[in-house]
């Protein structure tokens, strides 16, 4: 028996339960959506920029808008320029190892 028929068949029970706990997450996800949906209208229609009480603290933001360079692009149209300020400017970011779980 190899080492990984070993493990599953031993945490199989464990798999089933993050895939049915995975399940429920992703439904109460939905419903916590809709209800904000329903919150954010409700506010809207009464005027209502913020509330604060004992269950929730809701601030309405105003839409914004930012202005950054599109690296993607810039690497195709000027990929000199790209690659000198790549040199100039590097920002190395650093991710941790993990252990990625897609539930079927």
């Amino acid at each position: 028996m190899s080492n990984v028929t070993s493990f599953e068949n031993k945490y199989l029970a464990v798999m089933a339960e993050i895939q049915a706990l995975t399940k429920q997450e992703k439904e109460y996800a939905a419903k916590v959506k809709d209800l904000k949906v329903g919150l954010e209208k409700a506010m809207d229609e009464h005027n209502i920029k913020s509330i604060d009480n004992e269950f929730l603290k809701i601030t309405r933001v105003a839409p914004s808008e930012s202005t950054s360079i599109d690296l993607k692009a810039m690497k195709e149209k000027e990929p000199d320029l790209h690659e000198e300020l790549l040199e100039d400017y590097p920002k190395v970011t650093k991710r941790k190892a993990y252990v990625r779980f897609t539930v079927k």
